[in-house]
């Protein structure tokens, strides 16, 4: 037996507990129902292996087994109580001389009635599932044969009304006709009576004092699990309530976060278009001073090409004085030597010109004439020069000609074979730079009416080589342009770098 608790919501710390454990309203002295489908809040029915339900006490409740022991108690009171007030009508019946298998059928009578309600007590501990349906089965059918087992039956019908199953009501039902049918109609026999209208009308008693506790139990089990649903709906709504003003509060908090993560915004996009106008400041005064120093590049460049060239032009016109003043002096000429002679001044004086022209568009400084005697005009033996001072320096080059030879070299402009030469040794400069130790090669070719350079050096790969502005490679490029060609350089995908320089014929 189990006391009932009171109706009403949990706070949300008992919600869990109250769930799990709650014990289901009933009158005193009726068993509390187990877990069973309620019309309100649908459920499986517990099977075998269900765990014990909230109305299942415990094996170790000395309370539950108090309440066990009571029930057995009562029952073999009432059990023994009944049989006697039966043994006694059958005694006077037969005047103390009643058939030997009415006193046997009385013996099992009792010995069935003393098993039946010493078990009852103990199997309110047992878990719901079908170990304890069959077990109340056998009780119900036990009343059919024993009246000590009356009680007990009712008891039992009680509990398995509690499960609110069909199917459990009609085969207790059943069950209990079969058997009470056979045992009145053994009874009957022994007694000599055919008369069939006492067996149905006891039959009918029988199984309308059965209905009584099956009905009472279906009632209770209902109202135990209206109880216990609308507990449960009710901490649900406690426990909606409480989630909901946490999700309040966290929104709030969360609009909070959002204003002050806008305001973080606000503040960072500001700083940034602030760093990104500075950013852009510094750019631009970047590249301004990269193109200040390109300019001045390409101008050192170009008044270095102005000073090569007047040098150049230099020594035409001398070689041009030098032959008119042979022609003025010289009386024992023969004209063959006259005509080689004037043929020598023609061309120089056309190189003179066209050098002269190139000299124009190169604008030399005047700072420059304190450099000119500084180094010699560049020839073409100084293009293997430079090959030599880069090998003596431990380089590794090879020059190569390629549809050319030193004699077409030579009628080369001065101001082609000095840029060529200066080309180069910015080259050989750059790979010993950049590339120390790899192997260099330079290929000097005709092509049509260009002649090109293009120097070659595989690059180290190490990330060790030092920065650089560029502003030699601008210088060449600058250089070139200036005579009427140009200029690249690439990174090669196998792993080379490759500088090529074009000049007109």
């Amino acid at each position: 037996m189990t006391a009932s608790r009171p109706v009403g919501p949990a706070s949300p710390q008992q919600a869990a507990p109250a769930t799990a454990a709650t014990a289901t309203a009933g009158a005193p002295g009726h068993d509390a129902p187990p877990a069973s489908v309620g019309p309100l809040a649908p459920a499986e029915h517990p099977g075998p292996s269900t765990p014990p339900g909230p109305g299942t006490p415990s094996w170790r409740s000395l309370r539950g087994w108090a309440i066990a022991a009571a029930q057995t108690l009562l029952c073999l009171g009432l059990g023994c109580l009944i049989f006697l007030v039966v043994l006694g009508d059958l005694l006077f019946e037969f005047d103390d001389a009643p058939p030997q298998g009415l006193l046997a059928m009385s013996a099992v009578d009792a010995l069935v009635g003393i098993v039946v309600t010493t078990a009852i007590g103990p199997l309110r501990l047992l878990r719901p599932g079908r170990l304890q349906a069959t077990a109340h089965l056998l009780i119900t059918a036990a009343a059919g044969l024993s009246v000590w087992s009356v009680p007990a039956a009712g008891i039992a019908l009680y509990r398995i009304g509690l499960r609110r199953r069909l199917v459990l009501d009609i085969a207790a039902a059943l069950l209990l006709a079969v058997v009470a049918a056979s045992w009145l109609a053994l009874d009957m026999h022994l007694r000599g009576e055919q008369d069939l209208r006492v067996l149905a009308a006891a039959l009918g008693v029988m199984i309308i004092g059965a209905l009584v506790p099956l009905l009472i139990g279906r009632v209770v089990g209902t109202r135990h699990e209206l109880i216990r649903t609308l507990r449960e709906r009710a901490d649900a709504a406690e426990r909606e309530r409480a989630s909901a003003e946490r999700e309040r509060v966290a929104a709030e908090r969360e609009r909070v976060a959002a204003e002050q993560a806008r305001s973080s915004a606000d503040q960072a996009r500001r700083s940034a278009e602030q760093a990104g106008l500075s950013a852009q400041r510094e750019a631009d005064a970047l590249r301004r001073g990269r193109d200040a120093e390109s300019a001045r590049v390409r101008a050192e460049e170009r008044a270095a090409l102005a000073r090569d060239m007047h040098d150049s032009v230099s020594h035409h016109l001398a070689s041009i004085a030098m032959h008119a003043g042979a022609m003025a002096y010289r009386e024992d000429l023969d004209p063959a030597t006259l005509r080689e002679t004037a043929r020598t001044v023609r061309d120089a004086a056309q190189h003179a010109n066209r050098e002269l022209r190139e000299v124009l568009v190169a604008l030399r400084t005047a700072d420059d004439h304190a450099a000119d005697d500084a180094a010699p005009l560049a020839t073409v033996p100084t293009l293997q020069e430079a090959v030599d001072r880069a090998r003596s320096g431990g380089q590794k080059v090879s020059l190569e000609l390629d549809g050319l030879d030193v004699v077409e070299l030579e009628q080369l402009g001065r101001g082609t074979v000095v840029a060529l030469a200066r080309i180069l040794g910015e080259a050989l400069t750059n790979a010993a730079k950049h590339a120390p130790g790899s192997a260099v090669t330079a290929l000097l070719a005709r092509r049509g009416e260009q002649v090109t350079l293009t120097v070659e050096n595989s690059l180290t790969g190490d990330g060790t080589q030092p920065l650089s502005t560029g502003h030699g490679l601008i210088g060449v490029e600058e250089r070139a342009r200036l005579l009427g060609g140009g200029a690249r350089w690439t990174r090669t995908e196998h792993g080379t770098f490759e500088m090529e320089a074009w000049l007109p014929w």
